[in-house]
C-alpha cells in the first residue's frame, strides 16, 4: 500500500471516530433518573401485563435491560445539548437510539433471560418504550416546540 493511500485511510478513520465520539453524551443526573424510572415503569408494566410476574421476579432482568437501553441512548447522541434546538433533531436521535436499544434489548433478553423472550412481552415493552420516551423526552430536554420542525428563519 502506498503512503498516500495509507494517509487517506488514517484520515478517514480519524474523521469517523471523531464523529462517533462527538455523539456520545451523558444525561444530567436528574434526566437520567427520570428516564431510568420511565423505562423501569414500562418494563414492570409490560412484565405484569404480558407475563403475570411480580416486581420481585422482574428486578434481576430489569437492571441490565435498562442499562443497555440507556447506553444505546448515550451512543445515539440524544442527550447532546446542541440537538435540543429542534424537536426533529431529538426525534431523529431518539429513533436511532431506539434502534440501537432494540438490538441490545433483544440480545440481552435472548442470551440472559430467555423466560422474558415472549413475543407479547417484547411487543409491549418496545411499543410503550418508544411511545413513552418520545413523549417524555422532548418535555424534559428543554426543546423549543415552536421551531417549525427545524426550519431556519433568517
Amino acid at each position: 500500500m502506498n503512503p498516500q493511500a495509507s494517509q487517506n485511510l488514517v484520515a478517514i478513520a480519524q474523521g469517523v471516530s471523531d464523529k462517533l465520539l462527538k455523539q456520545i453524551s451523558f444525561p444530567s443526573p436528574l434526566r437520567a433518573l427520570t428516564e431510568i424510572g420511565m423505562f423501569a415503569g414500562v418494563f414492570l408494566a409490560a412484565g405484569f401485563i404480558s407475563l403475570g410476574l411480580g416486581v420481585r421476579d422482574m428486578l434481576a432482568p430489569m437492571v441490565p435491560v435498562i442499562l443497555v437501553i440507556m447506553l444505546a441512548n448515550v451512543a445515539s447522541g440524544v442527550y447532546r445539548r446542541d440537538i435540543t434546538n429542534s424537536i426533529m433533531n431529538i426525534y431523529v436521535h431518539s429513533a436511532y437510539g431506539f434502534l440501537l436499544a432494540t438490538i441490545g434489548f433483544m440480545v440481552t433478553i435472548g442470551l440472559f433471560f430467555p423466560a422474558f423472550a415472549d413475543t407479547k412481552f417484547i411487543f409491549f415493552f418496545l411499543f410503550f418504550s418508544f411511545f413513552v420516551s418520545n413523549t417524555v423526552r422532548p418535555l424534559i430536554s428543554g426543546t423549543d416546540f415552536m421551531d417549525g420542525g427545524g426550519r431556519r428563519t433568517n
